[in-house]
């Protein structure tokens, strides 16, 4: 229409610029989304138009965001199964490495006057 007001416009006068600012954020939340997670990032403006009143020319204006980001990726952990069928961190078929500390004898040497 040639008539139209633009978009802009509204966005930023409904809900007296709180619309504009939620969407502001909610695109960069989408944005830091797909760059931590990868993946795609949804972001839906919903608006509702209807008769605020009988006729007189009045109407109610809602908005609604939606964003659909991409899911965290869990990360898993490694666990072995008990003889008894619990989950344990260490491998019960392994054997254990009897390792002690080592203590040193003397100073280093200074390489330099070496």
């Amino acid at each position: 229409m040639a008539n139209s007001r633009p978009f802009m416009d509204f966005i930023r006068e409904q809900r007296n610029g709180v619309l504009h600012d939620e969407l502001s954020d909610a695109l960069q939340e989408a944005v830091a989304a797909v760059m931590n997670e990868g993946g795609t990032a949804t972001l839906t403006l919903k608006i509702t138009v209807k008769s605020a009143d009988a006729g007189e020319g009045a109407l109610m204006v809602k908005d609604d965001i939606i964003t659909k980001l991409p899911k965290q990726k869990a990360s898993g952990s490694i666990f072995f199964a008990s003889p008894e069928n619990n989950l344990i961190r260490e491998d019960p078929k392994q054997h254990k490495l009897p390792l002690q500390e080592i203590k040193r004898q003397s100073d280093p040497r200074d390489i330099a006057s070496a």
